[in-house]
């Protein structure tokens, strides 16, 4: 603990001159003895003692034993059964009242302080809290810091690796690596299209970044990496939520479900050459027809936006849906239109009823996919990669190698 020293000079009267010239190089003696032994906190002279600019500048230690008032302390604390109170903990050490309730309103959840559970924090001479950092478990890491008398909560990017060891399989080897069974099942989501698990090597290590969630207290899945003897699988989510593999793929994430060709009879195929049963003269039929009775549900075979819903005398009532992969699907011969244009739509919802209105032979839908202004035969269709990495997929990319 400092040390404060108070430095008293005599102050003589009704003496002689020399014997005052004395005492004050006694006096002088005493206090550089002070100085060179004891931190001091402040220091006043004695108005009627004059003390030269020149003479101070000559002790080389004054600067090493005057106490700065920003000088930082370091705090570190393993929670256990006696004190779980962060109240108590920063007020031991120093913390102001008023800089604790601040932090506690930032993130109330530092009530909640729990056994093996490590903090530590930066605080300076005048009690002001610079930061806290809060290790929840081995995976799980909280830092509060003072910004402009603010706290503000840093989420992090958390790095594991989980190798799989011999009698052991991913699940045993994740739990080990300090995952929660939620996490490890995110893991296995996010790459099981790509691997077997069951047939792992021993050997094989999978490095995973998580990032942790302040406010929900939850970490989110960022990527999977998994190098199996030199063969290496990745799996980066993207901004929509989705994860891909370096190339932009996941056969299990399509943007257009097809799901409903199986239902429906097809009456006609795609074909580029096709004979006119109405007109009787060879023209493109650009899509699929589905024989399907009139007033049948007909539901968006993606998410997407409205771009025409109209009446044409060729096709009808029709819709033309656009998804955000700039991939249109386009629905003809409608009985009735449920949306209209400008209208965001999902996957499976029901946008028109079946008809049989434009130039037809029969009630059915004609349906049609295109991709960057080609007509794609809906029966051959496979979901084509067309995703360049972000800048924060590829900062993902670089924290799994």
């Amino acid at each position: 603990m400092q040390q404060t020293c108070k430095i008293f000079f005599l102050k003589i009267f009704g003496v002689s001159f020399f014997y005052n010239i004395i005492i004050i190089f006694i006096n002088s003696l005493v206090a550089l003895s002070f100085l060179s032994s004891c931190n001091i906190l402040f220091y006043h002279p004695i108005k009627n003692f004059p003390i030269r600019q020149e003479r101070i500048k000559k002790n080389t230690n004054i600067k090493e034993t005057i106490h700065k008032i920003d000088n930082i302390k370091k705090n570190y604390y393993k929670i256990n059964k006696r004190e779980k109170k962060i109240h108590t903990l920063l007020d031991m050490s120093g913390v102001n009242t008023n800089e604790i309730l601040k932090l506690i309103r930032t993130d109330s959840n530092l009530k909640n302080l729990k056994n093996g559970q490590k903090l530590s924090w930066k605080v300076n001479s005048s009690g002001k809290l610079l930061e806290l950092e809060w290790q929840l478990s081995k995976f799980q890491k909280k830092i509060y810091k003072n910004i402009n008398n603010n706290f503000c909560i840093f989420n992090l990017l958390l790095k594991k690796t989980i190798t799989i060891k011999k009698k052991s399989n991913f699940f045993k080897s994740a739990i080990e690596s300090g995952l929660s069974k939620s996490e490890i099942n995110n893991v296995i989501q996010a790459i099981r299209w790509q691997i077997d698990f069951q047939k792992l090597d021993i050997g094989s290590h999978f490095n995973v970044i998580f990032l942790h969630n302040s406010r929900n207290n939850n970490n989110i899945l960022l990527g999977v990496k998994l190098d199996n003897f030199g063969k290496k699988y990745y799996s980066i989510r993207a901004s929509n939520g989705d994860f891909y593999n370096l190339y932009g793929f996941n056969k299990n994430i399509c943007p257009i479900s097809l799901s409903f060709l199986k239902k429906y009879r097809i009456s006609s195929q795609f074909n580029l050459h096709r004979l006119n049963p109405v007109t009787h003269r060879i023209t493109q039929h650009l899509g699929v027809d589905l024989a399907m009775p009139q007033g049948t549900p007909i539901l968006a075979t993606s998410n997407g936006k409205i771009i025409k819903a109209q009446f044409n005398k060729i096709a009808g009532f029709y819709i033309s849906l656009k998804n955000k992969n700039d991939y249109i699907t386009r629905y003809m011969h409608l009985k009735k239109i449920l949306v209209k244009i400008g209208d965001k739509v999902k996957m499976g919802q029901k946008i028109a009823l079946s008809g049989n209105t434009g130039r037809t032979t029969g009630p059915h839908l004609h349906y049609e996919i295109w991709i960057n202004n080609h007509p794609i035969d809906p029966i051959k269709f496979k979901c084509i990669p067309n995703k360049r990495m972000t800048k924060e997929e590829e900062k993902i990319l670089q924290y799994l190698q």
